[in-house]
């Protein structure tokens, strides 16, 4: 008998759990994006980020293709706020190997990618 209620209890608590379906409201994309960038830079713990105060316009985006000379030097918290001021993007983040990272994309966020001696590897927006 208790064979036959375990794939049921089983079902009913999967579904408990589903996702509705609904989308998230969303009425202006803009302010979830700045509002989320700074809880997102400040969630990596093992990698220096920055997250300047909101000075400029939301709609300000990230311009990563005149950086990629910077490719093979080495990131210092100094060379993050240079390339995060040049890329004109809003918020900056170093992304060391092995390091957990939200994935959620930020068009007014700088991404350097290190390698384990801090040389970067890679420079993108998102």
């Amino acid at each position: 008998m208790i064979r036959k209620l375990i794939p049921v209890l089983l079902a009913a608590t999967l579904s408990a759990c589903a996702n509705t379906g609904a989308p998230r409201s969303s009425s202006s994309p803009s302010s979830d994006t700045s509002s989320s960038a700074p809880a997102a830079s400040s969630g990596t713990s093992s990698g220096s980020s920055y997250s300047p105060m909101a000075s400029g316009p939301s709609g300000k985006t990230c311009d990563a293709s005149a950086l990629q000379s910077e490719i093979g030097k080495k990131a210092t918290p100094a060379v993050l706020e240079d390339l995060r001021s040049r890329s004109g993007s809003q918020t900056a983040r170093m992304l060391r190997p092995g390091q957990l990272v939200t994935m959620e994309y930020n068009d007014t966020r700088l991404n350097l990618i290190v390698d384990d001696k801090d040389v970067m590897t890679a420079i993108r927006c998102g």
